[in-house]
């Protein structure tokens, strides 16, 4: 792979980790990017995965105070994140890719909305009943993780949008918790690939590509964090939710 595809890789890691730790979606970056590189999209897929994982732990050093303060909540999402991520995994090799992308555009729509109207929705959820109940935050942290585990393309919109009805705490800090959860779920997810690629080598994932990706998305967790910080929970919230809207377009109208 020739010198400008590897910068143009890296450059595409550090943009999605950007936009992963500020609101979730960076996969829309780094997948298509490694398309145009010459990978299938079952070998982007996965490259992407594992090649964003410095990213995602680049951000949580980032987030790590905010994380000390919402250890409780922190603490809660190991399990169902891991066990999302899991079965996530599991779910991609048994029916593969194709099967779950096509909800991906309903998914991202809703989840969009429903970030948009957080504010009111979440004030008539507190009137209605009570937040922060365990079992509907590790129903929604498993589903979230399983979707990231699966194929991951958005979750980090769809966590924003139920964290931000289910979590008594204002943006900012929802979304410390979602790179956490994030981390979690495509660390499990990278595991598999990699752990089937080193046991029998398929070119499912590139390590070539990998590598170039990882460095840029490296140096964009740690810039993401420090722009998610600077923006009010307004403009996050339309940020994320125009990043749902995009990703929901490019799976409707581009992606074959």
């Amino acid at each position: 792979m020739p010198g400008r595809t590897d910068l143009w890789l890296s450059f595409a890691g550090l943009l999605a980790s950007c936009v992963n730790a500020a609101a979730g979606g960076g996969t829309l970056l780094s997948f298509p990017s490694l398309m145009a590189a010459g990978l299938s999209p079952l070998a982007a897929n996965a490259t992407s995965t594992v090649g964003l994982l410095t990213g995602y732990l680049a951000s949580v050093a980032g987030y790590r105070a905010q994380m000390r303060r919402l250890r409780g909540e922190v603490v809660f999402t190991i399990i169902p994140s891991l066990l999302g991520g899991t079965l996530g995994a599991w779910l991609l090799l048994k029916l593969g890719a194709a099967f779950f992308a096509r909800m991906v555009p309903t998914l991202l729509i809703v989840a969009a909305l429903l970030l948009l109207a957080q504010p009111l929705l979440g004030a008539v959820l507190r009137r209605a009943t009570r937040v922060d109940r365990p079992a509907p935050l590790f129903a929604a942290i498993f589903v979230v993780a399983l979707y990231g585990g699966y194929f991951g393309a958005g979750s980090g919109i769809l966590f924003l949008a139920a964290m931000g009805l289910l979590y008594g705490r204002d943006l900012g800090q929802v979304n410390a918790i979602k790179v956490f959860v994030s981390l979690l779920a495509n660390v499990i997810a990278a595991a598999t690939f990699v752990v089937l690629e080193l046991s029998r080598p398929t070119g499912a994932l590139s390590w070539r590509a990998a590598l170039p990706l990882s460095l840029g998305a490296f140096a964009g967790g740690y810039v993401g964090v420090r722009v998610a910080r600077r923006l009010p929970p307004a403009a996050l919230r339309g940020f994320a939710a125009a990043v749902g809207i995009a990703i929901a377009l490019y799976f409707l109208f581009f992606r074959r």
